[in-house]
């Protein structure tokens, strides 16, 4: 497919706010020079993977339609300085680059050094007169070196609880900083602005991955984090009219049993498998520090006899959890799914 002008002619009959200087920017910059991956998910309003590592953590452009929005938000003039809370492979750098020009600047920063090493190889290639820093960070709690000060404008391109001190303290009057606010399962995109007090603009709902690859990666899970994860599918299924009134309950009953468990047992890696319980050497459930039988376990015994009914919906709890995104630049008929899961991005 590969067809940019497509892809922003149909962005732009969805009413994603694409501005000329937006346009201008996507037609002059290839995402392909910033990934090794297969293109075509972009060209469908996909987010693009651009690295991955060696336990599974993945990285992503974000999909067309959220650049739109994330640029134009960003307000960006001829001059500007911009710093980026997270490289999404560099092309949103580059495009940034290319609006504001010679005179302004673009600072990278990130805490995981494969994704830095990727940033700095596609940009160094890359032919634009703007100033380009990338910067490792040791962690986001701590500010990286050398930054702009103050900060005037600022994109945060992966999830935070909160906006870390350093970055608020460094805003001037009159900037303000674009970030996915929230937990891992869902966020509010809000737009900080510093004028005297701080004022919040909620942009909409969104489900960014974490700024660090490195959360990405498999992750084990605890009976109560379990349960939180099960009551977010059970709440977006129900809105979506997934389950049957015998499945809710079952579920509810399920959730509350798990927050009844002693706080120390030990957590479990999780798949979406749905022969979870039929084949034993495919095992959705791996426990994680458990001495002794694993059957022992009152967790494991609580899956085991919830099998009967958890075991076919655990495949759609499973998927519940990856959220459905909205993908307005998609041409009409799309057929296969390009999704990446919960490192998709949503426009409401």
């Amino acid at each position: 497919m590969n067809d940019i002008a497509g892809l922003l002619e149909r962005l732009q009959a969805a009413d994603v706010p694409l501005t000329p200087v937006i346009r201008e920017a996507m037609s002059a910059i290839a995402v392909e020079s910033f990934t090794n991956y297969d293109s075509e998910p972009f060209y469908y309003d996909r987010p693009l993977v651009f690295t991955e590592t060696d336990g599974g953590g993945i990285k992503t452009i974000s999909a067309p339609h959220m650049i739109c929005t994330l640029l134009h938000h960003l307000e960006l003039e001829r001059g500007d300085e911009v710093l980026l809370l997270g490289a999404k492979g560099g092309y949103l750098a580059a495009l940034i680059g290319h609006i504001v020009g010679p005179e302004g600047g673009v600072t990278v920063v990130d805490p995981n050094r494969q994704v830095i090493e990727h940033v700095r190889e596609r940009l160094k290639e890359f032919d634009c007169k703007a100033t380009f820093h990338i910067r490792k960070m040791r962690q986001l709690d701590h500010a990286p070196p050398n930054l702009p000060n103050p900060l005037n404008r600022v994109l945060v391109t992966g999830s935070l609880p909160n906006l870390p001190n350093w970055l608020e303290n460094r805003i001037t009057d009159g900037g303000f900083v674009i970030a996915p606010i929230g937990g891992k399962v869902a966020q509010r995109l809000l737009k900080r602005e510093r004028q005297g007090d701080w004022f919040d603009t909620d942009l909409g709902g969104v489900l960014f991955g974490p700024v660090d690859i490195s959360e990405t990666e498999d992750e084990a899970t605890d009976s109560r984090q379990l349960a939180s994860l099960l009551e977010n599918a059970l709440e977006i299924g129900s809105e979506l009219g997934v389950f049957d009134a015998e499945q809710i309950e079952h579920l509810h009953e399920f959730v509350e049993q798990l927050r009844l468990l002693p706080a120390d047992l030990p957590p479990v890696l999780l798949t979406g498998d749905d022969d979870v319980w039929e084949d034993d050497e495919d095992e959705c459930f791996q426990f994680i520090g458990f001495e002794g039988e694993v059957e022992d376990n009152p967790l494991f015994e609580m899956l085991l006899n919830a099998s009967d009914w958890l075991s076919p919906l655990w495949p759609t709890l499973f998927a519940l959890l990856e959220t459905e995104m909205q993908h307005p630049g998609a041409p009409d008929d799309l057929g296969d799914d390009f999704g990446f899961g919960s490192h998709e991005d949503l426009v409401p």
